[in-house]
């Protein structure tokens, strides 16, 4: 009876220390640089363990930004460069001012407009613009780009306003943006992403609404290391 007992204790003990040597391995695994792609386990699966690589928390970002209209009128091309800087409260929400330049030049339609009829298009064209706006981060997530590196991204919104000078002046704009920011490093930043502007233009008939569909990229770089608290 001593030697059953004696077998099956170490049977036991020889099936547990197996099991923790796995658990070991599979801990191990987890156990990786939050830059680096979680290895898939033998078991073929996959949990999301690693926390935002880069903390957004108290940090501040510049930007540069090229923009293109794609709502223009017929006759007129419009481009932006703008220069932006944002505030990050938290990893969700974050504070932002720009400065816009615009750029207008006739499209072909609009110069064939001009050598046959010598007619300008009717285009209280826009010159500059100043936004203040704030920005709410809705989705977090990561990009596999190679078998063992990822890119880390935000899905975001932003709401805003500001002045825009027109060749008559200067008028009240309010703008919505949908973008994605993409996290490279701890320091580097791209958006890409879709502003819709709104303002109204004085024409010889009266004022118009005007809306922009910008479609932009954007290049930043953030200061700081965040704060993880």
């Amino acid at each position: 009876m001593k030697k059953i007992l004696l077998a099956l204790f170490v049977l036991s003990s020889s099936v547990m220390a197996q099991e923790a040597t796995e658990l070991e391995k599979k801990l191990d695994a987890l156990n990786i640089p939050d830059d680096k792609v979680t290895p898939v386990l033998s078991e073929d699966k996959l949990y999301v363990v690693n926390t935002r690589y880069s903390s957004l928390v108290n940090r501040h970002e510049l930007t540069l930004q090229g923009a293109n209209n794609f709502t223009a009128d017929s006759h007129l091309s419009t481009n932006q460069a703008a220069a932006s800087y944002r505030y990050h409260i938290n990893s969700k929400w974050s504070l932002g001012l720009r400065y816009t330049r615009y750029s207008n030049e006739l499209t072909a339609a609009g110069k064939k407009l001009f050598e046959d009829k010598q007619i300008l298009p009717d285009t209280d064209f826009a010159k500059n613009g100043q936004e203040a706006y704030v920005s709410y981060n809705t989705i977090y997530g990561k990009l596999r780009w190679s078998q063992d590196t990822v890119v880390y991204f935000d899905q975001y919104v932003a709401l805003g306003g500001g002045k825009v000078e027109l060749a008559s002046g200067k008028k009240n704009m309010a703008f919505a943006d949908l973008g994605l920011a993409f996290w490279l490093g701890k320091h580097m930043s791209t958006r890409v992403g879709f502003k819709n502007e709104f303002y109204k233009q004085s024409q010889r008939n009266g004022d118009r609404s005007i809306h922009n569909g910008m479609g932009y990229l954007e290049i930043g770089y953030l200061f700081g290391s965040g704060d993880r608290g």
